[in-house]
């Protein structure tokens, strides 16, 4: 019986010691490939599409008469997506306009005013100049007893009373020079007041039209034919498929040796691991995401649990491959950052800033200044016919 067990004693010692080695090589393949290639990876499946939702929000309110974009729909840069009934902007514009006017042809009767109490002055002043002459010669000629008391004391008042004229004169031109400041009609403050007034009139009038501030795909449209848009509360929203990132959630244990810069091999759900986004790491959260959430956690209780937090990293990606295998807002992904040659040091910030502008708006008062000059030019001219009249 004993020879017998022994060998299957040594079979089954022989098939452990297989197992052991198989363990080992398979540990130290595993160690090296850890030692030399993994641990230069951080991998999480944590990882969303992020990108930038522009809402289209009315400046100015109104009934909406007509929506020229749809959910899903592709618009340009500058399309018209929401228009809005005009009829109250218009008649804003023309109060505008003929407040201007006014304002214009009564600092035009100003400084006609003033040009015309200075000829008076003038007047004035050669009447002073005639009259003392007079005065001074009757009374040369009454202390030679040559005329009478009478025609002395006459030339007397007139010369009085044109001295008094000629004060009265200067008087009235002083106070027209100080309301016409001394400036064009088209300078006075009245008027200029009422350019500022027919600019936000008329810049008003070209907001009733909303457009696309950048391209991208309509969604989240939140208004109906005939609905009355309120400033401030969004219609819709345009999602900018062309400038899309990644978002990250790492492990805060992952990040000792990620910083911006580094490069990254991303997988989508939607295209699977046949198709591989490339892109690079721009910058890390300022906080985690429990930090941001609407009820923070709070670790002051007796009860505390450590829980691992994640930190949100952003990730650029290329618009080539954008373009070739289009993403949309929300998708889910996972992202392995290559932390090769990266040093000790932790969170490094990068130096790139990010930036999303438009110029669309930077026409809406174009056409303005060409509409106030005419109006200006158009009632100055008429002032010469209003006066002759």
């Amino acid at each position: 019986m004993e020879d017998k067990q022994q060998p299957a004693n040594g079979g089954r010692k022989t098939v452990i010691l297989k197992i052991a080695v198989i363990f080992i090589i398979v540990g130290a393949a595993s160690g090296g490939w850890w030692w030399t290639t993994g641990r230069f990876f951080e991998y999480t499946d944590n990882a969303y599409v992020a990108g930038n939702l522009v809402a289209i929000t009315p400046q100015a309110g109104g009934t909406v008469v007509a929506i020229l974009a749809d959910n899903t729909d592709f618009v340009k840069q500058g399309d018209a997506l929401v228009r809005m009934d005009t009829t109250d902007a218009k008649i804003a514009l023309e109060k505008a306009e003929s407040e201007l006017a006014v304002a214009v042809r009564q600092a035009g009767n100003t400084l006609e005013g003033v040009k015309t109490r200075r000829a008076r002055l003038a007047m004035r002043e050669a009447d002073l100049e005639k009259t003392k002459n007079d005065f001074e010669r009757r009374k040369k000629l009454f202390e030679d007893h040559a005329v009478t008391q009478e025609t002395f004391d006459h030339a007397r008042i007139e010369y009085e009373n044109a001295q008094t004229a000629v004060n009265l004169t200067r008087h009235e031109l002083a106070e027209a020079q100080i309301t016409a400041a001394g400036i064009r009609a088209e300078d006075n403050p009245h008027v200029a007041m009422a350019k500022t007034k027919v600019r936000e009139a008329f810049v008003a009038l070209r907001r009733m039209s909303l457009v696309a501030p950048v391209s991208g795909y309509v969604a989240r449209r939140a208004i109906q034919l005939g609905e009355r848009a309120v400033p401030g509360k969004p219609l819709m929203a345009v999602v900018p498929v062309d400038a899309l990132s990644v978002e990250a959630n790492f492990k805060e244990n992952q990040l000792k040796h990620m910083h911006a810069g580094q490069p990254v091999e991303i997988v989508s759900d939607i295209y699977g691991n046949g198709v591989r986004f490339h892109g690079t790491v721009v910058g890390i959260g300022a906080g985690t995401g429990s930090v941001f959430s609407i009820l923070p956690a709070q670790n002051a209780t007796g009860n505390w649990i450590k829980v691992v937090q994640r930190v949100p990293v952003k990730i650029s990606l290329m618009p080539g491959e954008l373009k070739e295998h289009p993403l949309i807002v929300g998708l889910s992904l996972s992202a392995t950052v290559d932390i090769h040659g990266n040093g000790d040091v932790p969170l490094r910030p990068g130096a790139i800033k990010h930036e999303l502008a438009t110029t669309v708006y930077d026409t809406e008062d174009a056409g303005a200044d060409e509409l106030i000059a005419g109006i200006i030019a158009k009632n100055l001219k008429a002032l010469p016919a209003a006066e002759t009249r």
